[in-house]
């Protein structure tokens, strides 16, 4: 790089400085200005009494709203497992019709979470065990289907449906991370 052009790179950047720092300005005010709209219904008071806040005290409302919210009480592993997993197998329902499979692979998934959603909303006393088994051969059975929809359209895809063998799933310790 020759003098000329470091020079000409250097003026450059002095140019476009305070340019971003104005546009980094206008962000940081410009969600202020959607948290203050957000805030004062929320703390009870009028937006119109209230047209012109500080950034310092539209943080403080946001903070002290957030500290004094009520804590929302931390549902059982069990129900918030079952919440997830159910919500987990929504998501692949809405996405199946979208996928490139065949129609009759579709029809066995769609089953299959059909059938995952019902044993979800049973009760069990040791949910996260019997739940990683489901998962393990809900894993099967697609890596099966998977299988099946690659396979020729002359072969028969009748052994789809019968996962192999299921392989062993470690118990769920009480100390593992999850994420809810």
């Amino acid at each position: 790089m020759t003098v000329a052009q470091r020079k000409e790179a250097h003026e450059l950047r002095k140019t476009l400085k305070p340019l971003m720092e104005k546009r980094r300005r206008a962000r940081i005010n410009e969600s202020l200005n959607h948290l203050k709209t957000l805030i004062l219904p929320l703390v009870g008071k009028d937006a119109s009494r209230y047209s012109k806040l500080e950034k310092a005290d539209i943080l403080e409302m946001t903070v002290r709203f957030l500290r004094d919210l009520p804590s929302t009480s931390v549902k059982g592993q069990t129900g918030s497992y079952k919440e997830g997993y159910k919500a987990c197998l929504q998501r692949i329902s809405a996405i199946l019709p979208q996928s490139n499979l065949e129609t009759e692979t579709r029809q066995r998934v769609n089953e299959f979470i059909q059938h995952s959603m019902v044993s979800a909303t049973s009760s069990c006393q040791n949910c996260c065990a019997k739940n990683s088994r489901m998962i393990s051969q809900m894993h099967q059975r697609l890596v099966s289907l998977r299988n099946s929809n690659s396979a020729t359209e002359n072969h028969s895809i009748s052994t789809a449906s019968a996962p192999s063998q299921p392989q062993p799933v470690p118990q769920a310790a009480v100390d593992m991370w999850r994420p809810w």
